[in-house]
């Protein structure tokens, strides 16, 4: 039988980070160098594969600042600028990790990766970093056209260059070629005495897949003195403004709440001078609905603006001709058998959004007092058994509207309204409450004492948990907002070690 050597490439792409080191004074000058350093597996694919990568953020000019963004942004555009696909990938240690599916149907062309960090979106696109791909659809014709806008992102050929590798380091190969699933024993030394550490990702992959081809750095410091984008320290985040809709002006100091349904939590903020509200989420997976609700306000409809979770500035990067040499057109070809054989054979692993983490006890912990419905004749109507029965909540009149306040004798529960949850979503009109139907209430979960959320505090809890989960049928206000939010993207597949079973074919690229 005869044998065929197939030649590989192995990329080994050092990515410079430091510790932290000093922490700066101030925050926001500091972090005006934030930097992000990013590369992929290969630079050529076939629609409908995973495109993995790798990224550090640094800082542009001071290597021992305190590091700031946990999460980054990867997007797959056009060379216009268009977004085809995205995601949000979690920061560790100043590293992380992703993969990102490109679209099916997306056709042959030239496009880009653009990574960049939520604190980086106050600086210059120019700061972003870009990698150009090569798409092949092999199942159209069509091929993206190019254009010829300025390059606003200075990403032309002639600020391009060839990159031999990081010459701080010396990579040695116990051998020159190796049997598929053999071992492969690397020592890497460094070339001189000094250098920063780093961190190293490897990847091995077919010949003419890639092409060494990256953006130069400038690293010029675009001081961000007008901070819209606060750094994702703690993780992902959700941001906007609360306006008047009749005026459309911002309304400061008021309260808003966000609510992850199925979550047994909320979240809670106060606007700003300028309305602005800012919100730090959990580090889930996958997409879940999100419901934000401003409080009542005399005279005033609110209307809850949300910032693009994406950058969404407009940028030009070059498009040349799309044309693929001999090689990298065998190349290509072996990877869409691939790619063919591995989608009809693979199992992929579906990750449902109700299977995604979350709270499984409400924040508030064991409630003062539960009022379950079924143990009570029924009642007609909600606020005949906050008047009937002997429960450590009433209903008052004040300012011409219904509150709720609980018996007790601490004065900041007389002070700060109690916060009102159905379904764990916070709900502020009071007559809206009483007007839902007992029948749907499974039971009343109390807290009697004062309960600081943010830097919120509330007179006490009353929670209303529905028998289905459906908010009992109430309407929710109309300035609130439901939101279907994509958290962080998940890679549900990796690369197999093994060989693959006798009756499943063999469709790795290595």
């Amino acid at each position: 039988m005869k044998r065929h050597c197939t030649p590989y490439y192995l990329l080994l792409f050092a990515l410079i980070s430091v510790c932290s080191g000093l922490k700066s004074q101030d925050l926001f000058i500091d972090a005006a160098g934030e930097r992000i350093q990013s590369c992929t597996d290969r630079t050529m694919y076939v629609s409908g594969e995973k495109i993995f990568f790798s990224a550090v953020i640094y800082h542009a000019t001071n290597p021992f600042a305190e590091e700031f963004s946990r999460i980054f942004y990867c997007e797959l555009i056009t060379p216009d600028g268009n977004k085809i696909a995205g995601g949000k990938y979690l920061l560790q240690n100043s590293s992380g990790q992703g993969c990102l599916t490109i679209p099916e149907e997306t056709i042959s062309g030239i496009y880009f990766l653009k990574f960049y960090t939520r604190f980086m979106r106050n600086i210059s696109t120019d700061e972003y970093k870009y990698i150009k791909l090569k798409i092949i659809n092999p199942f159209k014709t069509e091929v993206l056209s190019g254009n010829d806008a300025y390059d606003t992102t200075k990403l032309s050929e002639n600020n391009m260059e060839e990159v031999a590798g990081d010459q701080s380091l010396i990579v040695f190969s116990d051998k020159k070629t190796y049997a598929p699933r053999e071992e492969i024993r690397l020592t890497i030394k460094e070339n001189t005495g000094e250098g920063l550490p780093a961190r190293l990702s490897l990847s091995v992959i077919p010949e003419s897949t890639y092409e060494d081809l990256f953006s130069t750095d400038r690293n010029e410091l675009n001081a961000a003195h007008n901070v819209v984008y606060i750094p994702e320290t703690r993780g992902l985040s959700l941001s906007g403004q609360l306006i008047g809709k009749e005026s459309g002006n911002p309304v400061p100091y008021s309260k808003v709440n966000l609510s992850i349904i199925g979550d047994m939590d909320i979240l809670a903020a106060r606007t700003d001078l300028n309305g602005k509200f800012f919100f730090a989420l959990p580090d889930y997976n996958g997409n879940k609905d999100i419901f934000l609700c401003a409080e009542n306000l005399p005279d005033i409809t609110p209307e809850i603006l949300i910032d693009n979770d994406f950058c969404s500035r407009p940028v030009y990067l070059p498009s040349p001709p799309f044309t693929l040499n001999e090689e990298e057109m065998k190349a290509a070809y072996q990877l869409a058998v691939n790619s063919r054989i591995t989608s009809m054979f693979r199992e992929d692993i579906m990750v449902s959004n109700s299977s995604v983490e979350g709270n499984n006890t409400s924040f508030y912990g064991e409630p003062s007092e539960v009022l379950l419905m079924k143990k009570y004749i029924d009642l007609p109507t909600l606020e005949e058994y906050f008047s009937e029965l002997t429960v450590m909540v009433n209903l008052r009149k004040a300012r011409g509207r219904k509150q709720f306040r609980f018996y007790t004798t601490q004065a900041e529960m007389s002070i700060y309204d109690p916060l009102v949850l159905v379904d764990w979503v916070a709900v502020f009109d009071i007559d809206k409450i009483l007007a839902m139907s007992p029948l749907y209430i499974e039971r009343i979960e109390l807290v009697n004492s004062p309960y600081v959320k943010g830097n919120i505090t509330y007179g006490g809890i009353i929670s209303f948990v529905s028998k289905k989960n459906d908010f009992a049928g109430i309407d929710l206000p109309a300035s609130g907002t439901f939101v279907n939010y994509s958290f962080l993207e998940e890679c549900t597949e990796h690369i197999p070690l093994d060989p693959s079973p006798d009756n499943i074919p063999e469709s790795k690229q290595v």
